[in-house]
């Protein structure tokens, strides 16, 4: 199946709702969508939380790796 590509903030937003729906993480204030460039590595693109607001910054961190796992199945960024 192939991935949907998604612009820069269109995957920002989108990745932001997805963390901000885990438990413990509805105040996540700023994440961050990291281009990957190696052609080897599973996915073109990772994201971070770099403002967890009111939220634990370690439940926010694994809420990040969730939500990324999961948006990768379906989701590229497109590099244009």
């Amino acid at each position: 199946m192939a991935k949907t590509l998604l612009s820069m903030p269109d995957l920002r937003r989108k990745a932001l709702a997805e963390i901000r729906q885990q438990p413990g993480c509805h105040n996540v204030l700023e994440i961050a969508i990291n281009r990957v460039t190696n052609r080897r590595a599973e996915s073109n693109w990772s994201l971070c939380v770099l403002s967890a607001g009111a939220a634990d910054a370690n439940t926010a961190a694994r809420a990040a790796v969730l939500v990324q796992s999961v948006l990768r199945r379906d989701y590229d960024l497109n590099m244009d």
